[in-house]
């Protein structure tokens, strides 16, 4: 998702926060990082916020009112199966626009007493509108699943949405944590449409195979079986 330069002092406070925690890691900076880089003095940034702790709270609610209104359902019309994707590139999209939070989130929830009862709201609030739209993929004739697996699919897609970037670090698919790009957060949507494979029925099942093949192939499961361990070389 891209934000669009906002003009009150508050709101690019906000958006430049969220450009260098995105950049450098939440952890690198610093309100006098984002001061500098607004080009205004700390004390009028301290005007609007009393310290980071706030900022990371403003950008924690924002980012959960815009996800949960993308994840609204349609109110004129039964779902469809492009809906189905659009659901998936909202959730995507949220993740790569603010991906500090999901990369940073331990030490979030740790040392930040906002976020830890912002996040757990969240996370719930998210799963039960992701129980709704199965449900209502379920009576389009779009999906066949029965309530427990509609909710154990809803825990292990955001299992993989919120622990994707840890993933990729531990792995070695990134060598450093604050720079994630791109490409890799859209192998994240990859990794969640196969989970729902099982599921599929008529039309859903033909777009799920032609977003499978616009994702095109990975190489994640090579590289990491390719893996050598030290006792080997």
């Amino acid at each position: 998702m891209s934000h669009a330069k906002p003009n009150k002092t508050k709101d690019r406070i906000l958006h430049i926060s969220l450009q260098l925690f995105n950049e450098r890691g939440e952890r690198s900076v610093t309100t006098n990082h984002i001061a500098a880089e607004l080009g205004i003095s700390p004390g009028n940034l301290y005007y609007h916020f009393r310290n980071k702790q706030e900022i990371i709270k403003e950008l924690a609610q924002q980012y959960q009112a815009e996800t949960l209104e993308m994840l609204a359902l349609p109110t004129d019309r039964p779902l469809n199966a492009n809906d189905k994707i659009s659901y998936f590139q909202v959730l995507s999209n949220q993740l790569w626009a603010y991906r500090f939070i999901h990369r940073d989130v331990y030490h979030l929830v740790e040392n930040n007493e906002d976020f830890r009862k912002i996040y757990p709201r969240f996370a719930g609030q998210v799963m039960q509108q992701g129980q709704k739209i199965y449900r209502a993929f379920v009576d389009a004739g779009l999906m066949k699943m029965t309530d427990s697996e509609i909710e154990a699919l809803i825990i292990n897609l955001w299992i993989v949405l919120t622990n994707w970037t840890n993933f990729l670090y531990m792995s070695g698919h990134i060598s450093d944590n604050n720079h994630l790009e791109e490409k890799w957060v859209w192998q994240a949507l990859r990794q969640m449409v196969f989970l729902e494979g099982p599921y599929l029925m008529g039309e859903s099942r033909q777009t799920y195979e032609q977003l499978l093949k616009s994702l095109g192939p990975s190489d994640l499961f090579a590289s990491l079986s390719n893996l050598k361990n030290d006792d080997d070389e």
